[in-house]
């Protein structure tokens, strides 16, 4: 009987282990989406797009070599939006998401 209760109080502290480690990730993803909020809410009226709006919402963009596709040169952008990390937009008819 006392190995059993052992073997479930092991288990119990695992557990407790995962979920507070779920719990703090979930607060920093909070943190992050009320961050871009108040990012977004500071540029509600952008009449032109300048370098520090630019720097305040974008991590990173990777930009992509050209290819030549049904005879349509393609390039593909990746942005890294700063608080919320990479963005897909829904895919709109003939397009698909490609990371």
């Amino acid at each position: 009987m006392s190995v059993s209760y052992e073997e479930e109080q092991h288990t119990l502290e695992s557990r407790v282990t995962e979920l507070k480690a779920l719990i703090a990730s979930e607060k920093e993803r909070s943190v992050n989406v009320d961050s871009f909020l108040a990012i977004v809410r500071k540029y509600t009226d952008i009449q032109e797009l300048t370098a520090e709006i630019i720097r305040e919402f974008v991590e990173k963009v990777y930009v992509y070599q050209a290819e030549r596709v049904a005879g349509y040169k393609i390039q593909r952008i990746r942005i890294v939006w700063n608080c919320i990390g990479e963005f897909y937009p829904p895919a709109t008819k003939g397009q698909e998401k490609t990371a």
